[in-house]
């Protein structure tokens, strides 16, 4: 599939539902088209992201961040849309955007508050919020001894486990993770596969994430190639 002269874009999609039920519960890019000044990032760019664990996968600078703030709704198309069960990111913004989780890294709007009070910030937004899932994940991403601390006094590797461990729980039917592996021990990389490997088979969420390579082992129900 051809953005431009200068991008191609290769969609792989293993989703073995019916026709109609991907219709329904698909993301959708329709010939989006998206730049910045002096540089064209996306041009008629149309994709169908399925239910489950897809993959963004390109080397640095190559756009991939800047499709997860089109698909987290910050960012609107020049051209095109973007939807999901209708929704459409930009004319249906507000009820677009509740579907969607994601969390700027560089923002320091909860640094003053520990990790379990973003948590449970978090599951206020989500109604969907999987509480159960926190200790696990608070266990396996080494955050324990971290857990009470204001969120400023972590690491940004230990920041990072905050935001992918809400992720993982908040129940988001769009779920966004930028540049997954970032500032992560080895250790915190194979639990969060393992996590994936288990939301993978959840056909009522979209966890989007972004990558340089493919992750081994996880069952990826999209790649798209940028």
């Amino acid at each position: 599939m051809r953005l431009n002269s200068q991008r191609t874009a290769l969609y792989k999609q293993y989703d073995k539902q019916s026709m109609n039920q991907r219709t329904a519960n698909t993301l959708n890019l329709s010939n989006v088209t998206f730049s910045y000044p002096g540089q064209s990032i996306f041009n008629n760019l149309s994709v169908a992201i399925p239910a489950g664990v897809s993959l963004i996968r390109c080397d640095e600078s190559r756009g991939k961040s800047t499709l997860i703030q089109l698909l987290a709704g910050k960012i609107f198309p020049q051209k095109g849309s973007i939807s999901l069960s209708e929704l459409n990111s930009r004319t249906d913004h507000d009820q677009y955007h509740g579907q969607v989780y994601y969390f700027d890294v560089r923002s320091e709007i909860f640094d003053q508050i520990s990790s379990l009070q973003y948590f449970a910030e978090v599951q206020k937004n989500y109604p969907d919020f999987d509480s159960a899932m926190v200790p696990a994940l608070i266990a396996g991403l080494g955050l324990t001894p971290h857990q009470d601390k204001p969120l400023y006094m972590l690491s940004a590797g230990s920041k990072r486990k905050v935001w992918i461990a809400a992720a993982l729980a908040s129940g988001a039917k769009i779920t966004l993770i930028d540049d997954l592996t970032a500032a992560l021990d080895r250790g915190s990389i194979e639990f969060i596969i393992g996590q994936l490997i288990t939301l993978a088979s959840d056909a009522n969420r979209h966890i989007v994430i972004s990558h340089y390579d493919t992750l081994d082992r996880v069952p990826f129900a999209s790649v798209l190639d940028i």
